[in-house]
């Protein structure tokens, strides 16, 4: 048997007060499907949560082509090789369009394969450029199935795939369709785990994991004249920081955000405070010109909330390979803002203060946006107000005050 790419060892997870998986352990190598076909409410979701390192675990590891992706201690890595996943609640963001996230998966893989013969497969072709938020749930699902297929067709090393129901709201043809593409991948070598109540994946998996114990599937039947001609090309860039840009262009929301409490701020500064008052103290001068670039990084950053929406902060955190963010068009905001409370004030515009405006803002929103990211992994995430703690930023920028104060930028 060849070593195994994906291997969970003695794994247990609580959730609360309940113990999810107890001692879990299997080996998935190149060339297996091994379908996990408990009831409902069995820790399927789990265990596929628990393979790419979502779920802190309370005993055991999780191991990618035998290095540790997690364990028991806390120890988290990323894993050498990219690796396909579906999520139960798809992972894919309302705004962007079908074509975009697939790209996505693709690049996190390391390589694009042409989709445009997948979309007509899956009757996708003709809502390729729509965003996602306009699809049916079915044609949702569907997209993000083949965010979870491709990458196994990405160059020649095979690869994990995990796919938990993939097939939740597919019609009877798109199954079968699936089922030969699933074979397809298998004969590719990739590993693949799969998390479904149909029967019609019984027939395509090696493997069959029931009550934590994995044994061989008798009903599997080798695929017939199933080729695979794919092309994939290498790419390197990086989607996380793409995406994070699309967003932002598209829905305007660190300026509907973050620019909302910016500009509130510069107007009750200018409407309470005596344009005099900065040419009182330097310091005071500094505090004000500041301010608002502040206020602004105060709100966090709002990326984080959109990716909220269907688990897709799941997805991208799964991956390891960084997450869409904001912070240039938070350095934008914060350095326009500086320089419109200085005019504001009738003071001459300071460049050197303008780009610490800038910088200000977006290591504030890095500080709440680590807040944020740090409770995602709970259960109920935004019922842990982490946003208390936002007030003790107010010292770091005390300090920055007192800095620009004593070295003359002003």
């Amino acid at each position: 048997m060849s070593e195994a790419l994906l291997s969970l060892n003695g794994v247990s997870v609580r959730r609360g007060s309940s113990l999810v998986l107890n001692d879990v352990s299997l080996d998935v190598a190149s060339g297996q499907l091994v379908l996990l076909r408990d009831k409902n409410g069995a820790g399927k979701s789990t265990i596929i949560e628990v393979a790419v390192g979502l779920l802190p675990l309370e005993k055991g590891e999780v191991l990618h082509s035998g290095d540790v992706l997690i364990d028991a201690s806390g120890r988290s890595k990323r894993p050498k090789s990219a690796f396909g996943l579906t999520l139960q609640s798809d992972g894919c963001v309302g705004s962007l369009r079908v074509e975009e996230h697939l790209l996505n998966a693709l690049d996190l893989a390391g390589g694009r394969v042409d989709i445009d013969p997948w979309l007509e497969r899956y009757n996708l072709a003709h809502r390729k450029h729509d965003l996602i938020a306009h699809l049916s749930g079915g044609q949702r699902r569907k997209v993000a199935m083949l965010a979870g297929l491709l990458p196994g067709f990405v160059g020649q090393a095979p690869r994990i795939l995990l796919l938990d129901e993939p097939a939740a709201g597919l019609d009877a043809a798109s199954r079968a369709l699936l089922v030969e593409d699933l074979h397809k991948l298998r004969n590719r070598g990739n590993a693949i785990l799969l998390a479904s109540h149909h029967t019609d994946f019984t027939a395509c998996a090696t493997h069959l994991l029931t009550e934590n114990s994995m044994e061989t599937n008798e009903a599997f039947e080798e695929s017939k004249e199933i080729t695979d001609d794919m092309k994939s090309s290498s790419q390197k860039n990086n989607p996380a920081f793409r995406t994070g840009f699309l967003l932002n262009q598209r829905t305007l929301s660190t300026v509907a955000s973050n620019g909302i409490a910016g500009f509130l701020t510069l107007g009750i500064l200018l409407a309470l405070v005596d344009v005099s008052a900065a040419d009182s103290s330097l310091m005071q001068a500094s505090g004000l010109f500041l301010s608002a670039a502040f206020a602004a990084g105060l709100v966090g950053d709002n990326m984080v909330s959109m990716l909220h929406e269907h688990r897709a902060l799941d997805w991208w955190k799964a991956h390891r390979q960084g997450i869409p963010n904001s912070y240039i068009h938070g350095l934008f905001l914060g350095a326009g803002l500086t320089a419109l409370t200085q005019l504001g004030f009738d003071a001459n515009v300071s460049w050197p203060l303008v780009a610490i405006g800038g910088l200000l803002t977006i290591s504030t929103m890095l500080m709440v946006r680590w807040m944020d990211l740090a409770t995602s992994r709970l259960a109920r995430p935004r019922a842990a107000f982490t946003r208390i703690l936002t007030p003790i930023l107010i010292l770091p920028f005390a300090l920055l005050v007192q800095w620009i104060t004593d070295s003359g930028l002003l």
